[in-house]
């Protein structure tokens, strides 16, 4: 296993290779997540500043050397992150828009997850795979932190082995090991995202909104052949107000159902 750049690993880390090597691989050679990190640092240092137009999609691809489908990848979850905004028949914009890591410690009427609180078919089993990889500039922007490292988490829930929402979960290593879970059981990490996060959590953010990106996110499965999701992001907080794990969970807008009580 490689030496981590932020630092060695704690020493119940040095076994785990097997957690690190092809998915890691696989991660780093998604054409779109690049192209996302790179247009994501051309606005955070203002060479798209907010208000100004990104070039058409055929110039941009271009300039990006990758095809126009992987550049709507990638356009897709810049405008999931409220940074770009799509205007029919104009073109890609760069507005502002309050981090959804500081915008309230608010969701539903009480913490759960928000799956199982909203997709009409209720999933009967999960698959999950994981990895440990260093963090992006974007992925520590969202946590609102620096850490040596971050599990990033994938799950499909199905129902009658039909997938029906996918989640992205991303957290801290540092939770990880204050918590002491086990990352050579998946079934503890996995029972962790699944319940035991909510019960840790003091409070919670939510932001809901459409998105197209959910069958290229799911990459293993297509969720939705209308490829119209619910994306619910969110953020789960300690105590001490640090951010515990970002969610994004992915809902076929077909099985989408909203319930809260008051």
């Amino acid at each position: 296993m490689k030496d981590c750049p932020f630092g060695p690993l704690p020493a119940e880390w040095k076994g785990a290779d097997h957690l690190m090597a092809a998915p890691e691989e696989k991660s780093r050679n998604l054409k779109h997540v690049r192209v996302y990190d790179r247009l994501y640092r051309l606005i955070q240092e203002g060479v798209y500043p907010p208000g100004s137009q990104l070039p058409s999609e055929p110039d941009l691809a271009a300039q990006m050397g990758v095809s126009r489908m992987t550049l709507r990848r990638a356009l897709s979850l810049l405008i999931d992150d409220g940074l770009v905004k799509n205007v029919r028949g104009k073109g890609n914009f760069i507005h502002s828009q309050e981090n959804l890591s500081s915008s309230g410690k608010h969701g539903l009427e009480s913490l759960c997850h928000p799956v199982y609180a909203c997709c009409a078919e209720r999933p009967d089993t999960v698959e999950m795979e994981f990895r440990l990889e260093p963090p992006s500039e974007p992925i520590q922007e969202s946590l609102g932190q620096r850490c040596a490292a971050v599990v990033i988490a994938d799950r499909w829930y199905k129902l009658r082995s039909c997938p029906v929402a996918y989640s992205l979960s991303i957290l801290p290593i540092e939770v990880i090991s204050r918590l002491e879970l086990n990352l050579n059981r998946s079934e503890e990490l996995e029972q962790f995202l699944e319940s035991g996060i909510y019960g840790q959590a003091s409070g919670s953010s939510l932001h809901l909104s459409i998105s197209s990106a959910g069958n290229f996110s799911a990459q293993k499965y297509t969720l939705s052949k209308q490829n119209a999701f619910l994306l619910i992001q969110e953020n789960l907080y300690g105590k001490e107000g640090v951010i515990l794990a970002v969610n994004k969970h992915f809902i076929p807008l077909e099985f989408f159902q909203a319930r809260i009580y008051t």
